[in-house]
């Protein structure tokens, strides 16, 4: 009898507390929940000695290739964190360091997760894979991101929108870095910061249409013997096949589609993308940094959208490769495979063309 009884109280409890929470304030859910709690400045973490600055923000708004767009209602999302040793390029293209801050906000994955594609090209290619998302600000600024680092990658929610910052000081010495005072874009996978850009209002989604890519899955064997590397519609140079081995690199993967699941392809070896490049002559270079985007196609059409940015300015330095197959008569001479991708389908085999633009 007492077992029941107990049985009984601690189930009016548990419904007391719940229906509680639908009168507590947000900022005590979010601390039950764990979703707010911050780090002590007396714990371990050197990211959090410093205290974090509001910024000012407004509204932004989702628009372009969406089946619903409209502005974004921020109190439906949590926030998180990202940490960041912001620098850009001096006149003499040495790093100028502007500070290393720790940042909260809303992550662009958590922001976009709802808005649903509506491809324009949907008939032609399915695949999320040839989309990207141009944010820009009230003064005219904008960056380019592409859909699969912010949902494809082994490490989402580096992009966001801050609306807190705090400095990451050094303990021997005294500084003081400018945060600013508004609201920010800001990408931590960036080794150059140009895609930080303050006061965000819109970001659009848009998939590839800058060039016809005909689909053919009839084409055997699938087989491209050179690259052509094309700027803004402008030919420009031919990656051919390369003997030379002296600059392979090698990467073992476990290599997982979105579609299929598990390909049992361990291991990638190519040449390093930047070593094949001819222009730009600064590879850091500032707009194509903030608005430079890459379509990678197939000789069958296939086709996959970089950032510049994620392939030629990352902190990490993890370097993407021209790989070569095994059997070249089957995916080659090159597809493109960066191994921070999560799912497979970016690495676009048998390459025709690299097409860099801007957008």
């Amino acid at each position: 009898m007492r077992k029941n009884i107990t049985k009984i109280l601690s189930a009016l409890g548990f419904i007391t507390i719940s229906a509680a929470c639908s009168y507590l304030p947000r900022t005590w859910i979010d601390a039950l929940s764990g979703a707010s709690i911050t780090l002590s400045q007396n714990g371990n973490s050197l990211f959090h000695q410093t205290d974090a600055k509001k910024l000012n923000i407004s509204e932004i708004s989702i628009q372009g290739e969406v089946k619903k767009t409209g502005v974004v209602d921020l109190r439906k999302f949590y926030k998180r964190e990202v940490f960041v040793k912001e620098a850009i390029l001096d006149e003499s293209n040495d790093p100028k360091f502007i500070g290393a801050f720790r940042y909260i906000g809303y992550s662009l994955f958590d922001l976009l997760n709802s808005y649903n594609l509506d491809k324009k090209n949907e008939k032609f290619f399915r695949p999320s894979i040839d989309v990207y998302v141009v944010i820009s600000n009230d003064k005219g600024e904008h960056v380019s991101f592409s859909w699969s680092e912010i949902f494809h990658t082994i490490n989402p929610h580096q992009i966001i929108i801050a609306t807190e910052v705090a400095q990451i000081k050094p303990h021997k010495k005294e500084v003081n870095y400018l945060t600013g005072n508004c609201w920010k874009v800001v990408a931590a996978n960036d080794l150059f910061s140009y895609r930080t850009i303050e006061n965000p209002t819109s970001i659009t989604i848009k998939s590839f249409d800058k060039k016809e890519y005909p689909i053919n899955r009839e084409i055997k064997p699938m087989y491209s013997p050179a690259v052509n590397v094309v700027f803004d519609n402008g030919f420009d140079f031919s990656i051919p096949t390369i003997s030379d081995t002296s600059r392979i690199i090698k990467y073992t993967s476990i290599f997982v589609g979105m579609g299929m699941g598990y390909h049992p392809n361990p291991e990638f070896k190519g040449i390093p993308l930047k070593s094949l490049m001819k222009k730009p002559n600064n590879l850091f270079d500032r707009e194509w940094i903030m608005n430079g985007l890459v379509c990678f196609s197939s000789i069958d059409g296939y086709r996959a959208i970089y950032s510049y940015s994620e392939l030629f300015n990352r902190s990490d330095q993890v370097i993407p490769i021209l790989s070569i197959p095994e059997n070249v008569e089957d995916g080659g001479y090159y597809r493109i495979y960066l191994p921070t991708d999560f799912f497979a389908d970016r690495s676009v085999k048998s390459l025709k063309e690299i097409y860099f633009f801007k957008d």
